[in-house]
């Protein structure tokens, strides 16, 4: 049986936002004569509040191979967990030193994420199979001063002089229920995280979104989604990614329970949604998979949101007939987390449009080359986007911004109903699954081999939800060139997975412009 489409424009009562409930005073700590105020953090408050009157109620769960759960967390737990490591960070640090972590999607990250915000520290994740290289360039960059990493990851030995003190003594195991010390904001500053940005050009910009930022985020997913502590969220892109984070925050605000798959498996992903699963966050190529994999019994599945890149109306279609939910486009990004959510769209089968603005967001479309014109309604231009969840500032870099509003890169129009739809990108960001890889990047570690004199990296196209990367490169020596795996290799001790190219071609030239810009639409 299918389960009921609910669409949020729709759903009536149901749909009123729910907006996570201040904490007595008691538990925020007031601040004695000569010292700074303590601060407050609705997320620490939410979690500290859930663990005193819910603290049997499973907070996150991981996902093992057979689609059930391998380990779990209450919110009695997870609360000990978490205020155990807040001392630990408290004890090595100073407020708003930088903390970088290179941990799996896990219970292990919810709690570190929640002790740097009660700590009062800036937490910068990474994904759990980062290469050493990479992570410690970005360390370098945003001035980390500790570094929290999980055994057996690849960065552990290049991040090693950052090693938090006690790690290797600490696991979540370690506090089952009993820490005698709460949870509570620790300093006279809430932390905040730093995330790294797709950016356009070069490297990945640091963007810092501070803990009022976050607040505003969790309260926009909340509202936007009708997320109550009824619900069980599957996260199956990585918590270190901003669409994880908005939904890590949420979930744990709202007092919901979240699942964390480590790995995508659609047969899994199916299993959990037919164990009760509400709401899925997803990327088109998720709901490709699902498609493929009819629900066959009864579900609960409410909301199945898609984000990353247009969802097209194929995939959409054959989801509906598959599971019997229509999903929801999600708009946001890095800078800004989540801003919108395509419950107003007029049409199921426009894969561009994301809907009006979530409350306290404001977009325009301005002229890309003249930013101070504003474009009227149903013309493209340069959307540009102003929220209470946006960074603060980029650690590494300008801001740009155009009457406070955030220039995103995409390209959009807005109807005479205030309904945007997303047109394209300015640059050449390539989609590769829930993560957007500057080709520039790749280059230009690509070009650091001795075998290869110049390269470009652009889309390998393989179905209407899948890319991956393709490489044309020219031979530093005609007479001795490089294997493809040998290439392969050489990136994989760089970068990412997620960065590393499918197909590599050898070239004898690469076109190019009079002005020697390589001219990448010629591939």
């Amino acid at each position: 049986m299918f389960a009921r489409v609910c669409r949020l424009a729709e759903c009536g009562k149901a749909m009123t936002p729910i907006r996570p409930t201040r904490m007595p005073s008691t538990l925020t700590q007031s601040s004695t004569p000569g010292t700074a105020p303590i601060a407050q953090s609705e997320l620490i408050q939410a979690i500290a509040r859930f663990a005193a009157t819910r603290s049997d109620t499973v907070a996150v769960a991981e996902i093992g191979p057979d689609g059930g759960i391998a380990r779990s967390r209450t919110f009695g737990q997870l609360a000990a967990d978490a205020a155990a490591r807040a001392h630990m960070l408290a004890d090595a640090t100073e407020v708003g030193d930088v903390v970088l972590a290179v941990l799996p999607s896990g219970i292990e990250y919810a709690a570190w994420f929640i002790a740097a915000i009660a700590a009062g520290v800036i937490f910068l994740p990474m994904h759990a199979q980062v290469a050493g290289p990479e992570a410690l360039i970005v360390a370098r960059r945003a001035g980390a001063k500790r570094a929290i990493v999980a055994p057996g990851v690849s960065a552990a030995s290049a991040l090693a002089d950052l090693a938090l003190p006690g790690l290797s003594h600490l696991s979540a195991s370690d506090q089952a229920t009993g820490s005698a010390r709460p949870l509570h904001v620790m300093r006279s500053r809430a932390g905040a995280i730093v995330l790294g940005s797709s950016g356009t050009t070069g490297l990945p910009r640091l963007a810092l979104r501070e803990n009022h930022a976050l607040e505003a985020d969790a309260r926009s997913v909340i509202a936007g989604t009708a997320l109550s502590l009824e619900d069980r969220v599957l996260a199956c892109t990585p918590l270190s990614h901003s669409y994880g984070v908005d939904m890590l925050l949420a979930t744990l605000t709202v007092g919901a329970t979240l699942h964390v798959l480590g790995e995508f498996d659609a047969a899994v992903v199916a299993s959990q949604l037919r164990r009760g699963i509400t709401v899925l966050p997803g990327v088109p190529f998720i709901f490709e998979a699902l498609a493929r994999t009819p629900s066959g019994e009864r579900h609960n599945l409410r909301l199945a949101l898609s984000a990353g890149s247009a969802l097209p109306a194929r995939v959409r279609q054959d989801f509906l007939n598959a599971w019997g939910v229509q999903i929801v486009q999600l708009y946001g990004a890095t800078e800004l987390g989540t801003v919108a959510i395509g419950s107003s769209c007029s049409t199921e089968n426009d894969p561009g449009c994301i809907g009006r603005p979530l409350a306290g967001v404001s977009m325009i479309v301005v002229d890309p080359g003249d930013h101070s014109r504003r474009l009227g309604p149903g013309v493209e231009g340069h959307l540009a986007v102003a929220a209470p969840s946006m960074l603060s500032k980029y650690l590494d870099g300008e801001v740009p911004t155009v009457d406070g509003h955030l220039l995103t890169g995409d390209l959009a129009s807005i109807d005479s109903k205030g309904r945007v739809r997303i047109t394209g990108r300015l640059k050449f960001l390539i989609d590769i699954g829930a993560y957007k890889v500057n080709p520039l990047e790749v280059e230009g570690v690509l070009n650091q081999h001795p075998g290869v004199a110049e390269c470009v990296v652009v889309p390998l196209v393989l179905s209407d939800t899948i890319q991956r990367l393709r490489v044309m490169y020219v031979a530093s020596d005609p007479s001795r060139i490089p294997s493809s795996e040998s290439l392969r290799q050489f990136l994989r001790e760089r970068l990412s997975p997620n960065k590393i190219p499918r197909v590599f071609e050898r070239a004898d030239s690469l076109p190019k412009t009079p002005t020697g810009k390589i001219q990448r639409d010629q591939f």
